[in-house]
C-alpha cells in the first residue's frame, strides 16, 4: 500500500487518540468507570487498587491502555474477560462504549486492511471508510450493550467486518443484473448456514464447559464460526501462526474424537 493510502487513516485515528486523551481522564468517564467496577470485583481491583497496592487503572485511559499491553496467555484472557464485562455494562453509559471503540482501533486498523481500505467500494478514500469503519463500531455496541458473549472481542469484530463486507459488495455489484442475483441466492445461502454456524457454536461453547482447553475452543470459533483465517488471528492477536495452527488441530481432533 502506498503512504498516500496510508496518510489519511492514520490522521484519523490520532485524532481519535488525541480526544482521548483527555475524554479517557474526565470525571464523567471515571464516574461511569468506577459504575461498572463494582459489578465486577477482579476490574474493582484495577480501579481501587487494595490495601497494599494502588490503582492501576484508575481512569478510562488507564485501562485502554493496560488493554493493550496485555502479553502472554493469561493477561489476553483477562483483557478478553474485561473487554466481555464491558460490552455487558456499556447501556449503563455511552462512555463506556467509547472506551470499547478506543480499546479496539488496533484490531479496527487490522479489519480495515483486510477489505483494502474499502478499494473498490462507495467510499472515496481511506478516511472515509475508516469513518464508515467506526460509526459501524458503533452501531454494533449500541445493538449489543448488555449482551454477555463468551467471546467479545472476536465476535465484534466480525460483526463489524461482515457488515462493511457486505456494503462493499453491494457497491462493487450495483449495475450488474447477473451478479446481483448471485450475490442475493448468496446471501440466502449464508442465512440457511447460520443455523449449522449457532449450532457450531453452542457445541463449542458445551466442551469448554466439559474441558476443552480455552484457546482451543478459542481459535476453532474464530475460524469456524467467525470466518477469521489463521493469519488474520495471528494479526489481531499477536499470536504466533504455528501456535494457533496447534491450537486448532488439537480442537479438531476433540471434536472428532
Amino acid at each position: 500500500m502506498t503512504s498516500a493510502a496510508v496518510s489519511p487513516r492514520v490522521v484519523l485515528i490520532d485524532q481519535l487518540a488525541v480526544e482521548w486523551q483527555s475524554l479517557g481522564r474526565t470525571r464523567a468517564g471515571i464516574r461511569a468507570l468506577e459504575s461498572v467496577a463494582r459489578r465486577d470485583p477482579r476490574l474493582a481491583v484495577l480501579v481501587h487498587g487494595t490495601p497494599t497496592a494502588p490503582p492501576v487503572c484508575p481512569t478510562p485511559f488507564d485501562l485502554v491502555e493496560h488493554l493493550r499491553r496485555a502479553k502472554g496467555r493469561a493477561q489476553r484472557e483477562e483483557a478478553a474477560r474485561l473487554v466481555r464485562v464491558l460490552l455487558r455494562e456499556a447501556g449503563c453509559d455511552p462512555l463506556i462504549s467509547r472506551l470499547l471503540v478506543q480499546a479496539l482501533v488496533p484490531g479496527l486498523v487490522t479489519l480495515a486492511g483486510k477489505l483494502q481500505w474499502g478499494k473498490g467500494g462507495e467510499w472515496r478514500d481511506a478516511t472515509e471508510f475508516f469513518s464508515d469503519v467506526l460509526a459501524t463500531t458503533w452501531l454494533v455496541l449500541q445493538e449489543w450493550s448488555g449482551q454477555d458473549r463468551p467471546y467479545a472481542v472476536l465476535d465484534l469484530l466480525s460483526a463489524i467486518r461482515c457488515r462493511l463486507r457486505r456494503q462493499l459488495f453491494r457497491a462493487k455489484d450495483q449495475g450488474r443484473l447477473t451478479t446481483t442475483l448471485e450475490t442475493e441466492h448468496a446471501i440466502a445461502r449464508e442465512s440457511r448456514w447460520e443455523t449449522d454456524l449457532e449450532e457450531l457454536a453452542r457445541l463449542l461453547i458445551d466442551l469448554r464447559r466439559k474441558g476443552m482447553r480455552r484457546d482451543e475452543a478459542e481459535v476453532l470459533y474464530a475460524q469456524h464460526v467467525l470466518g477469521f483465517s489463521i493469519a488474520e488471528l495471528a494479526a489481531i492477536t499477536g499470536r504466533d501462526r504455528r501456535v494457533l495452527y496447534a491450537r486448532r488441530d488439537r480442537g479438531r481432533r476433540r471434536l472428532c474424537a
